[in-house]
């Protein structure tokens, strides 16, 4: 029987509100999904319309409802990273047979708290799929007691025109109990890959806190091309890297790291305050996602784990990360390269500059107003509503102040 129990922890954020539709409620609702198929045409001659984008639209608030046997239950409990099947449900669309397995490191939970969800629609039914959707994330938001961080983190990257997964917020319930308000992060998968990239038959490695130093090609997870394994790709991107000069760094890494797209990305991290990730992590590499495009030859990193951005360093009395000094690997051998230094600096200016132009302190408003009431409701949260409160303040004063920090840094 899933229990209700829930452990007792400080540290979100908050993120609330009313949504006048509830996507995937019976009432009138909508769902949660990520997706990189071809989109269906509501015309002859109007814009193609992908049937995934309504699950992660932000004016969404999406209910998603699973259905696990004992026999599930059972095997969740013996081995919780394997996939059970489930009932999937969404609303009137309900699909069977799909794969569910619970997910985290630091935020794992099993079902008697407030788990977290990897959903795999094809996992025992070839070629199944929900909207164009293969896979579904679900964070169970522990370390975003705000509740709205992590989707303006994956807005920002998306708005820089950076690789990064569309996401809100939805409520999900399991066997007619509500887990409560959960992340709806679109993930990172060949669907993904084909939104953003010209060939998404690449590489796609996961970090595992290792550097991009000789012999570490080994120390990535391999998400795509696992049973090929080959990672000459990566062999050769990390000794391009090695044996860059910092007269000529940007050069000299041109034909293997998508250079400009890495300024900014780096710039984006430090501008979201993402000190758990790559480029200014304080606990060696986190948080990200490496791929190479195999039609151009060129690595990008992509955003991944948002939920610590937009919050200050834990114990530090840093409110705002100082971008000054990166750990990264790639990005301290941008500062010892004059020029790479300076078009980093330029990167800065203009994630800053883009950063304010989006009014995340009004979305963030808009995303709690959305979901405080099921923020409250929610039975297995484990930061109470004066946590939530005070998490969202933060987030919602960040997004307010931070583009002028990151000026004052690089005027």
């Amino acid at each position: 029987m899933i229990g209700r129990t829930a452990p007792a922890f400080v540290l979100l954020f908050a993120c609330g509100g009313d949504s006048t539709r509830v996507p995937g409620d019976p009432d009138g609702g909508s769902s949660d999904a990520d997706s990189d198929v071809d989109a269906d045409s509501d015309s002859d001659t109007g814009p193609a319309v992908d049937p995934s984008d309504e699950v992660y639209a932000a004016d969404l608030f999406p209910r998603f409802e699973l259905t696990l046997s004992d026999e599930s239950i059972a095997a969740l409990e013996a081995d919780p990273r394997t996939y059970v099947t489930a009932t999937f449900t969404y609303g009137d669309e309900v699909i069977d047979e799909i794969g569910v397995h619970l997910k985290g490191e630091y935020t794992f939970r099993d079902l008697s708290a407030k788990a977290a969800f990897k959903i795999k629609f094809d996992e025992f039914v070839a070629d199944q799929e929900f909207r164009g959707l293969r896979r579904m994330t679900w964070n169970n938001m522990f370390e975003d007691p705000s509740f709205v961080a992590e989707r303006l983190v994956y807005q920002a990257f998306r708005e820089a025109d950076l690789p990064a997964p569309r996401c809100n917020s939805a409520e999900v319930w399991v066997n007619g109990e509500m887990f409560g308000v959960y992340a709806n992060v679109e993930t990172e998968d060949k669907t993904f890959l084909a939104r953003w990239f010209d060939s998404n038959d690449g590489n796609l490695y996961e970090e595992t806190g290792a550097e991009f130093t000789p012999g570490n090609e080994w120390a990535f997870e391999l998400e795509t091309n696992e049973t090929a394994n080959d990672r000459s790709d990566l062999t050769a991107f990390i000794a391009a890297i090695d044996a860059a000069s910092d007269e000529t760094f940007m050069q000299d890494v041109a034909d293997v790291l998508d250079v400009d797209r890495f300024l900014e990305y780096s710039a984006m991290e430090g501008v979201v305050n993402q000190w758990d990730g790559y480029s200014y992590t304080r606990f060696g590499p986190n948080n990200f996602r490496f791929y190479i495009d195999p039609t151009t030859g060129l690595g990008s990193f992509l955003p991944w784990g948002m939920d610590m951005a937009m919050k200050p360093f834990p114990s530090s009395g840093e409110a705002h990360l100082p971008m000054r000094w990166p750990t990264g690997l790639i990005l301290q051998r941008c500062f010892d390269s004059p020029s790479c230094r300076t078009a980093y600096d330029d990167a800065a200016r203009a994630a800053a500059d883009l950063y304010d132009s989006l009014d995340l302190e009004a979305d963030a408003q808009d995303a709690y107003d959305q979901i405080q009431g099921a923020v409250y409701a929610d039975p297995r949260r484990e930061h109470d509503e004066g946590t939530f409160e005070g998490f969202f303040g933060w987030v919602r004063d960040f997004a307010r102040d931070r583009a002028a920090v990151v000026r004052a840094d690089f005027p």
